[in-house]
């Protein structure tokens, strides 16, 4: 057997978790043993993490604020803003959220990623019995890097997640989810939204795993991806025998905006328990040019009459944020990469 040579990347990254302990330790032993993951790795089939990361050669630093935040207070509401930043390099960070049952919190994590880094982000968090949870994602200035978000959720009997993600994509970025999903009353809201111009690569990775009975799991992802980017969804519902009477159902739909978009999807069911409402959809296409046209005949030009159906095709999954004013800063970031990619 040969054995593995490590890229720089690889190396910067073993020496920089050196002592490392928890999810960095092992992140640290599975990057020793096997290298970073790429297209020969099931689950990353369509992002290759150590071809992309190949040119970075030096340990790096990931700045966290708002961590103070962290240890939940009392209130029945509670308001985490977590802005993280990675500069050039090989970096990874974790983070752990406990919401005890009952309280309700809303996190929002803002990403920003200079060029030539590498950062790998890691979330473990637990929604304990009738918590609920908001989670929302803000990937947008991350050119010429590469970052990986990935969380571990932990859904107790009655508990509720609202989580959305708005990715603008990088060389590669890399959203993934897990969820063990105790069923019993709980519920999972997945919403994602990727728009990828020239050069961009986004992927949307998630697991649920419905371990008891009674559960309830809606996933809606949508994108659109220009020409010489790639857009990635793989998501899988998971239902074990004990999850009888659960309620999962997953769709996919994405736009290519040019016949040179790469879009790679692959949504998954598997089911042990007889007695379940489980389904997937997945659908690509391009724009719809009958409306475009209808568009063009009432005055409106054509790039911007492009922009404002794309918007009203990706906008959907954003209107489950329940923050107004969070929701409205989403879709003006939207609107703002549109005409940027439409003038």
């Amino acid at each position: 057997m040969t054995a593995l040579v490590h890229t720089p990347a690889e190396t910067a990254l073993i020496d920089a978790l050196a002592g490392a302990t928890g999810w960095r330790a092992k992140l640290r032993e599975a990057t020793r043993a096997d290298g970073m993951p790429t297209h020969r790795h099931e689950m990353w089939k369509w992002s290759n993490l150590r071809r992309a990361a190949s040119e970075i050669e030096t340990a790096g630093e990931i700045q966290v604020s708002g961590t103070d935040n962290l240890s939940i207070s009392p209130e029945d509401k509670a308001v985490i803003e977590l802005s993280i930043l990675a500069s050039a390099g090989v970096s990874a960070e974790s983070i752990t959220i406990f919401i005890k049952a009952g309280r309700s919190v809303s996190l929002i994590e803002r990403y920003d990623a200079h060029a030539g880094s590498l950062a790998n982000v890691h979330f473990d968090i637990v929604v304990e019995a009738g918590a609920q949870l908001e989670r929302v994602c803000i990937q947008q200035d991350a050119t010429g890097a590469v970052l990986i978000s990935s969380c571990e959720i932990k859904l107790g009997a009655g508990a509720i997640l609202n989580q959305t993600t708005l990715s603008f994509g990088s060389k590669l970025t890399r959203h993934e989810t897990h969820i063990s999903h105790a069923g019993e009353g709980a519920e999972a809201h997945l919403g994602g939204v990727y728009l990828l111009e020239e050069g961009r690569h986004a992927d949307f990775t998630s697991i649920v795993n419905h371990t008891g009975p009674g559960g309830i799991t809606r996933q809606l992802v949508k994108g659109a991806v220009a020409a010489h980017a790639q857009g990635v969804f793989q998501g899988k519902f998971k239902v074990e025998q004990a999850a009888q009477q659960t309620d999962a159902k997953m769709t996919h739909r994405a736009l290519m905006l040019d016949d040179r978009a790469e879009i790679d999807a692959k949504p998954e069911l598997e089911i042990y328990a007889d007695d379940v409402q489980c389904a997937h959809g997945n659908a690509l296409g391009a724009l719809d040019e009958t409306a475009l046209f209808y568009m063009r005949q009432r005055g409106i030009p054509e790039k911007r009459a492009r922009a404002l159906l794309i918007e009203s095709f990706l906008a959907e999954p954003l209107d489950e944020i329940t923050d107004e004013v969070l929701r409205d800063e989403l879709k003006d970031l939207l609107q703002e990469r549109l005409r940027g990619m439409t003038s």
